[in-house]
């Protein structure tokens, strides 16, 4: 799917070409939608959409447009379109965990209540940044690779004018076929077999009094998991709703700053809600070895293993 003309080669005048690529950025907002249709060289770039490319693809046959929210609040507005899920139909507790991906069975379910199928594109946006990229780690992990976050979210989609409503769809179930990527996960005992070896880069998401060891911070965090770069998920983003991603090649310089080239990226914060955000940019980047550990800091803490405290990793 793309998201404007596709200029090949032209032996028509300057002025078709200029005239041609006018008609092309009148259609898409002020980022280009090119961020979202760039070639492999520059990753994942497809998981990215813009509401440009929203508002240009709307009436599209295969899309879902889904909002997530905590609750299932009916006065929350809404780009037109939308199919709604909250967050908490997508985790469950495990061995005290609070934040674990459900069997596969149920997440199917869920997918296909939402009218998700295989064929889908499915863009995914939300008041809270990491609602939103804890719906694309469980899609990727259940394999769907037709997946997006929509850049700017409800905010840049009313910042231009566009309509909103309280009104959201109630989908037609599909069918969808899981196809599990285990290795998308990590584990404790994986992470300790591999805490003194090269070609582990970890990023703790956590803000930097988590970070750092303030025991009064969420979590009643004593420090990191030794190793670990500190990338608080905010970073990522450029706009005081934390809802429109920093520009790519800032994304990708603060990780060039924390990832070794050829590593395996592990991302976490307490429970993995937050740590989905830098897996999801991590994975949009194109790094292609990138997990989660999805008991985060709150099931290696509950373990007693070892952390460290203060700024350095």
């Amino acid at each position: 799917m793309r998201s404007v003309p596709d200029f090949r080669v032209f032996r028509g005048s300057a002025a078709t070409v200029l005239q041609l690529t006018l008609l092309s950025a009148a259609a898409i907002s002020p980022r280009s939608d090119l961020l979202a249709q760039r070639g492999p060289a520059d990753g994942n770039a497809a998981f990215v959409v813009t509401t440009g490319w929203l508002a240009a693809h709307q009436r599209d046959r295969d899309l879902v447009l889904v909002q997530v929210l905590r609750d299932t609040s009916s006065t929350a507005e809404a780009i037109p379109g939308s199919r709604r899920l909250t967050y908490r139909d997508i985790v469950t507790t495990r061995d005290s965990n609070s934040t674990e991906l459900p069997p596969v069975e149920a997440l199917q379910a869920t997918f296909e209540r939402l009218g998700i199928s295989n064929r889908s594109r499915v863009v995914v946006y939300a008041p809270d940044a990491p609602l939103a990229t804890r719906v694309l780690f469980t899609l990727d992990y259940m394999g769907h690779d037709r997946i997006a976050f929509l850049d700017g979210g409800l905010p840049q989609w009313k910042r231009e004018q566009r309509t909103v409503t309280t009104e959201v769809v109630t989908p037609t179930p599909a069918t969808f076929t899981p196809h599990p990527r285990p290795e998308r996960l990590v584990t404790a005992e994986w992470l300790s077999e591999r805490l003194d070896r090269p070609g582990l880069s970890m990023i703790d998401t956590r803000t930097l009094s988590e970070y750092v060891g303030n025991a009064s911070a969420t979590g009643g965090s004593a420090g990191h998991i030794p190793g670990a770069q500190s990338l608080p998920w905010e970073d990522l983003f450029g706009d005081a709703e934390r809802s429109m991603l920093k520009p790519r090649d800032e994304l990708r310089r603060l990780y060039d700053e924390r990832v070794r080239p050829g590593d395996e990226v592990v991302s976490y914060c307490v429970v993995g809600y937050r740590g989905s955000a830098t897996w999801f940019i991590a994975r949009y980047l194109g790094y292609d070895a990138v997990k989660l550990y999805d008991g985060s800091y709150q099931d290696w803490s509950r373990r007693k293993l070892p952390v460290r405290a203060g700024a350095a990793p």
